[in-house]
């Protein structure tokens, strides 16, 4: 109970103080019981960038004027850092990938 022997999650003081305090017995783990779930693969690389398409908060791609372009969405190394243009460290890109893939998802489907 509490361990992972899969992956190691909350096996040092380094992840347990990322994990959630008031979750025990090991604060990184915890049940999985409300869908929907979502699972992405994730492939190591070395890329970064911190500039690229300007996009809205539905992560529409922005033209000159503005304005969203019809059908077009941005995620990841595409989308301009949500950090302002600045990259501050290796991964930076994966959790805003992740969140506006989702978020394009929705939009586009047309979901609130």
């Amino acid at each position: 109970m509490g361990n992972d022997p899969d992956f190691g999650k909350g096996n040092n003081v380094f992840d347990r103080n990322l994990g959630d305090a008031s979750h025990g017995p090991n604060p990184c783990l915890g049940p999985l019981e409300t869908a929907p779930f979502c699972a992405i693969t994730v492939h190591p690389a070395d890329i970064g960038t911190t500039t690229g398409l300007v996009a809205d908060e539905f992560a529409r791609v922005l033209g000159a004027g503005g304005e969203p372009i019809p059908g077009l969405y941005a995620a990841g190394n595409d989308m301009h850092s949500v950090m302002g243009g600045v990259y501050p460290g290796p991964g930076a890109t994966i959790g805003p990938a992740m969140t506006f893939g989702y978020i394009a998802a929705d939009h586009a489907a047309g979901r609130p």
